[in-house]
């Protein structure tokens, strides 16, 4: 299956869903650390996957923080009783990646219900950081 994946999209298709995957998942870093929440992902190093500290991040529990989401029809990964993880990938499309941003913000009562808060150029004024040129291939 994989090597299809490669073969249909080619060496080029690739690059850009992956360039566009780090970059989702960056503007997730950048909003989640906005919102306080403590993300335990390097900055630097990560690709599709940030994992967050429960209860540093204002959450009682992994299992609640779970519970919350799912209500939403979103599913997270628990890894301990006090980590999560968010995967970001290839379907991943702007109005998601708001949408994780906009649960959380309700979550942690930064916004009421029914209030965006997201700012309108909150996606469009982030900047793509590359890979560090160790990671690079």
């Amino acid at each position: 299956m994989t090597a299809l994946y490669g073969i249909w999209h080619g060496p080029v298709g690739l690059k850009k869903i992956s360039t566009r995957i780090r970059f989702y998942t960056q503007m997730l870093y950048t909003a989640l650390s906005q919102l306080g929440i403590v993300v335990l992902t390097d900055k630097h190093n990560h690709f599709d996957t940030l994992v967050f500290d429960v209860k540093a991040s204002g959450f009682s529990s992994a299992d609640q923080v779970l519970a919350d989401f799912h209500k939403y029809g979103i599913n997270l990964r628990k890894l301990d009783d006090n980590k999560v993880g968010i995967s970001i990938n290839e379907t991943t499309v702007i109005l998601k990646l708001a949408t994780l941003i906009e649960i959380f913000a309700l979550l942690l009562e930064k916004k009421d219900l029914g209030d965006t808060y997201l700012k309108d150029d909150f996606f469009t004024i982030q900047k793509y950081q590359d890979l560090h040129k160790n990671l690079k291939r």
